[in-house]
């Protein structure tokens, strides 16, 4: 599955392999009330078609006409756009934030790098691509590549942003494979849960030993592996990029599941069950030889306290959980009473 951003490098690719005039525009700092976040891309072509968004149309097009000029000059370009909150809607930001797009000429040698990016996502493996904004050659870092410990950091806490390195200001942009969600238990709260995980753009996987459960006319269109979780997860391959939510409210499908999941890079491990089946799952994994360490990263009851009652009020808290956990951001009011 092919996430936006792959998706507007793929067409950048795309032109770029071709020959054709083309430029890619890119998120590369933003303040306040962004409407997109650091890394977003938009490609312009010499005839003005464009793919992609850095502002989800506010200022789009500014930037395609920075970008011919990049086309025809071949200099790169960095603009900033953002006003207070009062005048917004008159500059083009109504979210009232402030955005830096930096612009450059696309040629031969991005390609190749483009084409680099694309084989370690499809690998689900994150990789860096690192641009001067002053101009010069883009480079590429894989995590076992080596380079600047600046650009190791940020492709090891897998964030895009601005790093200085001897003086120069380069954007460090952390190209991520698809987020995973791997439902074990196909549960009703499942079914509604994996529409959601779709839609938000992750790649959804149900697990489930009793085939009944996991049926295709129950999951239309998505990825169903009817095995034990001790076998597909391992199969499946958990890393950082990955959410695991354990619904089946079976303990010997979830506790297989957890344990699995707890020893893992997850960046997510959540079980469905009240407050006290929980307290029993604890003492079990426990038992089982989970350390307290491991038992501490368990998101359960699952989900946000939002009063959810119904299967997809469930899978909406569930899914705002990941979402939170993905971004790795507190809810405002938590954020409050912290400050």
């Amino acid at each position: 599955m092919l996430t936006d951003e792959s998706r507007i490098l793929l067409q950048a690719e795309g032109w770029a392999r071709e020959g054709r005039g083309a430029a890619l525009a890119t998120v590369v700092e933003t303040f306040g009330s962004a409407p997109r976040p650091l890394g977003s891309h938009l490609v312009v072509d010499e005839s003005g078609a464009f793919f992609g968004s850095v502002s989800g149309g506010c200022v789009e097009a500014d930037v395609v006409i920075a970008a011919l000029d990049a086309i025809e000059s071949g200099a790169p370009r960095l603009l900033k756009f953002g006003v207070a909150d009062e005048t917004a809607w008159r500059a083009g930001l109504p979210c009232g934030g402030v955005i830096s797009v930096h612009i450059e000429k696309l040629g031969p040698a991005h390609a190749d790098l483009l084409a680099a990016m694309r084989e370690e996502h499809g690998s689900r493996r994150a990789c860096l691509l690192a641009t001067a904004l002053d101009g010069g050659a883009p480079t590429f870092l894989r995590r076992d590549s080596g380079g600047p410990p600046a650009l190791l950091e940020s492709l090891a806490r897998g964030g895009s942003g601005i790093v200085e390195i001897e003086g120069e200001r380069i954007f460090a942009y952390v190209h991520r494979p698809p987020t995973r969600l791997v439902i074990v238990g196909a549960v009703h709260v499942g079914q509604a849960l994996a529409p959601m995980g779709r839609l938000a753009g992750f790649d959804v996987a149900i697990i489930d030993p009793r085939a009944a459960f996991a049926a295709p006319e129950r999951f239309p269109g998505m990825t169903l592996i009817a095995s034990w979780p001790e076998e597909a997860l391992p199969m499946l391959g958990l890393d950082r990029f990955t959410a695991v939510a354990a619904l089946s409210h079976n303990p010997r499908i979830d506790d297989a599941a957890l344990r699995v999941a707890l020893a893992s890079e997850c960046f997510y491990v959540g079980a469905l069950g009240s407050v006290a089946s929980h307290a029993r799952r604890m003492e079990r994994l426990a038992a089982q030889g989970v350390d307290a360490r491991a038992l501490g990263r368990l998101h359960a009851p699952i989900g946000l306290d939002i009063g959810a009652l119904s299967p997809a009020e469930i899978a909406v808290a569930i899914m705002a959980e990941i979402v939170m956990a993905q971004q790795r951001k507190p809810l405002r009011a938590e954020a409050q009473t912290r400050g």
